[in-house]
Formats: structure tokens, C-alpha cells, sequence
């Protein structure tokens, strides 16, 4: 049986799908890891980052995406910061960032930046920018726009 590795990309994809609510069997099938790993995943808080009370996630838009980092990264280096084997400057060559964002992680500066999509559905497509609905308005990077679909829905709820 063919697994996949276990890279951080992987896990993150699985981080994300736990917190969605999917079943752990069909994060293994889907994943192509055991269901052992997921459970690691999903039990394992160092991977985790600590409460501190700030957002795991910035709510600011990010000017420039390609600067940001993601959560698995942060993870990761707090994982390597909180070993104490590597310096910060050997942490950022490792992971591939500079070493001010090591020490922003270290001082609690630095937040993840989301970069996972929405998944499609059947006719949907993504937009290499965000754009503005004809109808509703609505910022979207979807198309058709997601929030005009929801208001013909609820419409026809309504109706019925």
C-alpha cells in the first residue's frame, strides 16, 4: 500500500480538515496516510501553537501574500525554538526564512498568514485576483459569486 510522506504541507492539510470537522478516516483516505498518523495529528499539541490569547491567524490583509507565513512554519520553528538545539540564524537557514522572522516568532510578533483556498464545487472556478460581484457587490475570488447563490437559496427556502 502506497503512502504518502508526511510533509508539513500534509499535516497542514490535515490540521485544517480536523478543524472543519471531517472524519478522521476520510482525512487518512484522502490524505493517503494512516489513520494512526492522523490521530497523531490530531492529539499532538506540541504541533500546536500555545494559548496565549492572541488570534492563531492574522485578521489584517496581508499587502504582499509572498511575505507571510503559514501556520505549519510557525509551528515549526516554535517546535525547533522550544528544542534549544539550533540557534536562530541555523532555525532560518533550516526552515528557509529570514532570521528577524525567527526572532519576530520568537518574541510572539510573527502570526501565520491563511493560505489555504475554499474547496470547489461543481462550476466554480478560481480568479487570479479578487474581484468585485456585478450584482451583489461582494468581494469575490470565486466564480460564480458564492454570496449571490446563497441569497437565491435562502429566496427559494423562503418561497417554499
Amino acid at each position: 500500500m502506497d503512502r504518502a510522506v508526511i510533509s508539513a504541507a500534509v499535516v497542514g492539510e490535515a490540521e485544517r480538515m480536523l478543524a472543519e470537522g471531517a472524519k478522521r478516516a476520510a482525512i487518512s483516505a484522502r490524505l493517503g496516510v494512516t489513520p494512526y498518523v492522523v490521530e497523531l495529528i490530531a492529539r499532538n499539541r506540541d504541533l500546536r501553537p500555545a494559548d496565549t490569547g492572541q488570534p492563531l491567524v492574522s485578521k489584517h490583509r496581508v499587502a504582499n501574500p509572498s511575505r507571510g507565513i503559514d501556520a505549519v512554519t510557525i509551528r515549526m520553528i516554535r517546535r525547533m525554538l522550544a528544542a534549544g538545539v539550533l540557534r536562530q540564524g541555523e532555525i532560518a537557514r533550516e526552515v528557509g526564512v529570514s532570521s528577524n522572522m525567527v526572532a519576530e516568532v520568537a518574541a510572539g510578533k510573527r502570526l501565520p498568514v491563511s493560505t489555504w483556498r475554499p474547496y470547489l464545487q461543481e462550476g466554480e472556478r478560481f480568479l487570479p485576483e479578487p474581484i468585485r460581484c456585478s450584482v451583489c457587490r461582494a468581494n469575490i475570488s470565486v466564480i460564480p459569486c458564492r454570496a449571490c447563490r446563497a441569497r437565491r437559496e435562502a429566496a427559494a427556502k423562503k418561497n417554499v
